[in-house]
């Protein structure tokens, strides 16, 4: 492979555009190093080889043949579903809920199945968002809310300021105190703090200079607690104020902080009314000073897909173009089962945990199995070029490293949009 000079990662939201990288047997090596990435670029590299163009019921068929069968499909749906995107680009999502109008289907970015966090916490309150840029030169305090980044996007603290130099990293930590209080007070001449709020022994809670401890079914007790204490408000005693005082207390110290979240707050049931409770706070916190979040997807695609359907919907999240204008979803039970969905289409996504009755339709550069029809796609960042949205909301190019002859996800949605048009 000839070298491309530096290029965009998508191993994960972080999009990390200084990246070089070289064939290492049957590997690839990056410079800066990182492991998640590596895996993404030859995994996706090894599949460019041996799989067939497309699968109807797992048995080999031509492109054609596929689409048109995906087409009857979804013509003949009574509530179809469109969702995954977890390595599409802005590219894909803009054809697929242009697609998804001519159904009157639902549009998932956030997951089909498990438990569901309910109403969306954003469009009910808002958000204060910052680049990644603006928290590396402004915040003075990053709050890592029960995420382990060093392991799910792993140069985010180095691109933060927060890579473990002086200014950044406490030279020894304390043990645990009784109330889940680990570390010691920043020394004086510490420029930058990092407090990470989990019960986990993660990596990213070995690098914190202080880690508040406390069962995740208490995220909603101690966010609104703090809400409450930030507006001196009379609480009967908890056995968390100490670590919240401690918290509340840096939070004050500081001119600009930053709170960084994921799925380990917004997951499950209730997570959505965790998540309002977290940007209740920082809007509270921001009258005398500011707080920005970052959240964390957890693909590289998610944050393209909520911006593509913001800007052609109103919402972000989940939508139901159903009734010929969108509307957000706010079901509280899994949304494949409680809509009665009957056909999906999964792009460029993993196995959402359907129902065994919803009949099956994946585009996908990654192998997909158990599906009525499938059709392979070029992996974006590898075999063809499009545009992402970093973590940040920041738009990146990806790069065609080993053009391929594979069709993208856009054209092959625009070729079923086609079909399905009178």
């Amino acid at each position: 492979m000839p070298d491309p000079g530096p290029v965009t990662c998508a191993g994960c939201g972080l999009l990390c555009d200084d990246v070089t990288l070289e064939r290492s047997g049957d590997g690839v090596r990056l410079e800066p190093p990182c492991w998640l990435g590596a895996e993404w670029f030859a995994e996706r590299i090894r599949r460019m080889a041996g799989a067939p163009a497309a699968t109807i019921r797992g048995r080999p068929s031509d492109v054609d043949a596929a689409l048109a069968r995906a087409a009857e499909l979804l013509r003949d749906a009574r509530r179809p579903l469109l969702h995954g995107f977890d390595d599409a680009t802005v590219e894909d999502a803009r054809a697929a809920v242009a697609l998804a109008d001519r159904l009157g289907a639902l549009v998932a970015t956030d997951g089909v199945a498990g438990a569901w966090p309910g109403v969306p916490a954003v469009p009910l309150r808002g958000a204060s968002s910052a680049t990644l840029g603006e928290i590396r030169d402004r915040s003075r305090l990053v709050v890592i809310w029960r995420e382990d980044p060093a392991s799910t996007h792993p140069r985010l603290l180095d691109r933060l300021g927060l890579g473990g130099g002086s200014d950044s990293r406490l030279e020894a930590r304390g043990a645990p105190s009784p109330l889940g209080i680990s570390g010691a007070p920043s020394r004086p001449n510490t420029k930058r703090t990092l407090v990470v709020v989990d019960d986990r022994d993660t990596t990213t809670a070995q690098r914190a200079d202080l880690q508040l401890r406390w069962a995740r079914e208490r995220d909603l007790e101690a966010l609104t607690r703090l809400h409450g204490l930030q507006r001196s408000l009379v609480l009967r005693p908890s056995d968390l104020d100490a670590e919240l005082g401690v918290l509340l207390e840096r939070l004050r110290a500081v001119p600009h902080a930053a709170l960084i979240h994921g799925p380990g707050v917004r997951a499950g049931t209730g997570g959505q009314r965790r998540e309002l409770a977290l940007h209740e706070l920082v809007r509270a916190l921001s009258h005398d000073r500011h707080v920005v979040t970052l959240a964390l997807p957890r693909a590289p695609g998610t944050r393209g897909a909520q911006d593509v359907l913001t800007w052609q919907t109103g919402y972000s999240g989940n939508v139901d173009l159903a009734s010929g204008h969108p509307e957000p979803v706010t079901a509280t039970r899994p949304l494949a089962t409680h809509q009665g969905v009957d056909v999906s289409l999964r792009i460029e996504g993993t196995a959402g945990g359907l129902p065994d009755d919803v009949t099956e339709i994946a585009l996908c550069s990654l192998p997909v199995e158990g599906v009525e029809v499938s059709i392979r796609t070029a992996a974006a960042g590898v075999a063809v070029a499009g545009i992402a949205h970093r973590l940040d909301g920041v738009p990146l190019a990806l790069q065609a490293l080993l053009p391929g002859d594979e069709p993208t996800a856009a054209s092959l949605l625009a070729r079923l949009l086609a079909e399905l048009e009178p």
